[in-house]
């Protein structure tokens, strides 16, 4: 019996991990993970790092912007 309950928490904890999401659609993004940096490696954007706060109006001196964001990788 122990070792079922532990398969069952072990599944759960790894469909967790592998279909876990911390945002969902029409959530508001916190200023923590806004105020992360990313490097930009190609495209056209004026600065070799990335934060999403660039673009939110009340953290960038009032410049409201929308954004597209592509993500794509080729292995």
């Amino acid at each position: 019996m122990k070792i079922f309950k532990n398969i069952i928490l072990f599944f759960s904890y790894f469909s967790f991990l592998l279909f876990g999401s911390i945002y969902n659609e029409g959530d508001f993004i916190s200023l923590l993970d806004q105020n992360q940096s990313f490097s930009v490696c190609s495209g056209d954007y004026y600065a070799e790092s990335l934060k999403l706060a660039d673009f939110n109006g009340e953290l960038n001196g009032g410049h409201n912007t929308v954004i597209f964001i592509d993500m794509s990788a080729t292995w």
